[in-house]
């Protein structure tokens, strides 16, 4: 036999190999699969097909779907088109063994409904360690590709839910070594369109290493009209919306299990109360008119906006908005100056480490005046008697 004949004919019994491995094993993944998310406490569902992917390191899951069991609603918590999990071979290359996974027109949907059964938040489960569970190597990147994520609260019909489409974005380098130089280490970056016409940004850093939750982030959301959140104005404060424009900014950070940020609701050309309206329920109309003249009254006239800075903090567990320092903030952007619409960079998590350093130092520094007349004493027993005059 000729040696090249040779090298044809170890290389078809190889790929007659691979054949035979990936049609014996995906059955057997695709089981394994649905078994763990049939273990979901509270939760079930079900993947349609499995294809191994041997060439990277990995494989494709399709048709995903997972709902929770006795909640009734009428989406699940989860849907996703097509779930690839492979070898990050960019960093095998550099020694490590990691993974990748790409997320394809995943849906996710949140529903706060009037009791905890009900109700489709996923806090019953650690969704990342599930995770984990369908590949063998820890994840170094996920990226997301032309997601969905809705929110519904009580009160809500589902084709009114606030809505995040087109979601596009990763969360990178979750794997590295931490470098001392730097306060966080991992990124993440996701855009997405909200509502119609409105538009998202998310970004920020975390440290994946860390035993409490540690990072960074900056939320936008621009060029939301006031009329498509309509169903919940009405419902949560008894008006609708003529007109007007919202945007939202908001940083936020945590460290050492303590978190502090802000919120910026923008609120522009508001206009809740409309005489023109067709006739309709006399104390409707008046509580709209009692929203607009509020709105009015502190709206700043130079920049035609309504605004208002949220501070917050706390531990991770339970948040803390301060009411007065809120009120504030709307009266001196209503009688002074219109806030800047873009963030202001002020929240890190190295700001909530200091905050947390002053604090203690504050509390080292404040001394009980009895123990300070006890020291005193003693000095003067030791020293005898101090002089007067």
């Amino acid at each position: 036999m000729r040696r090249r004949n040779k090298w044809l004919l170890i290389f078809g019994i190889v790929v007659v190999l691979l054949i035979g491995v990936r049609l014996a094993l995906e059955p057997i993944l695709l089981r394994y699969a649905n078994q763990k998310i049939n273990a979901l406490p509270t939760y079930d569902g079900h993947i349609d097909d499995l294809d191994l992917a041997l060439l990277r390191g990995g494989y494709d899951i399709k048709g995903i779907e997972i709902v929770k069991t006795g909640a009734g609603q009428p989406v699940p918590f989860f849907k996703g088109d097509r779930i690839e999990a492979t070898i990050e071979w960019r960093s095998l290359f550099r020694g490590s063994l990691v993974a990748e996974g790409d997320l394809y027109r995943p849906q996710v949907n949140l529903v706060e409904a009037e009791t905890e059964q009900q109700s489709q938040l996923g806090k019953e489960v650690n969704w990342v360690e599930q995770f984990k569970k369908l590949f063998p190597f820890r994840f170094n990147t996920v990226r997301v590709h032309d997601g969905t994520l809705t929110f519904r609260a009580p009160g809500i019909q589902t084709k009114d839910a606030l809505t995040a489409r087109h979601i596009e974005g990763r969360l990178a380098n979750l794997t590295n070594v931490a470098d001392s130089a730097k306060e966080t280490f991992a990124d993440f970056q996701f855009t997405a369109n909200v509502l119609d016409g409105g538009s998202a940004k998310i970004d920020g850093s975390i440290d994946p290493l860390a035993v409490k939750p540690t990072f960074d982030l900056n939320l936008r959301v621009r060029d939301v009209q006031l009329p498509q959140v309509n169903p919940w104005l009405t419902r949560f404060i008894k008006a609708d919306a003529e007109s007007g424009e919202f945007e939202l900014y908001t940083e936020l950070a945590a460290a050492d299990g303590k978190f502090k940020g802000y919120a910026k609701p923008v609120m522009r050309d508001v206009n809740i109360y409309s005489s023109e309206e067709p006739e309709r329920n006399p104390l409707k109309r008046l509580w709209e008119g009692i929203i607009d003249l509020a709105a009015n009254v502190l709206e700043n006239q130079e920049e035609d906006q309504v605004a208002a800075r949220i501070p917050f903090s706390g531990t991770i567990e339970k948040p803390d908005a301060d009411l007065l320092a809120t009120i504030g903030s709307v009266m001196r952007n209503a009688f002074v100056s219109a806030f800047a619409r873009s963030l202001e960079g002020s929240i890190s998590v190295r700001s909530v480490r200091q905050s947390l350093k002053d604090d203690r130092e504050g509390k080292e520094g404040k001394q009980d005046p009895k123990q300070d007349e006890k020291k005193d004493k003693k000095k003067e027993r030791a020293t005898g008697p101090r002089a007067t005059g």
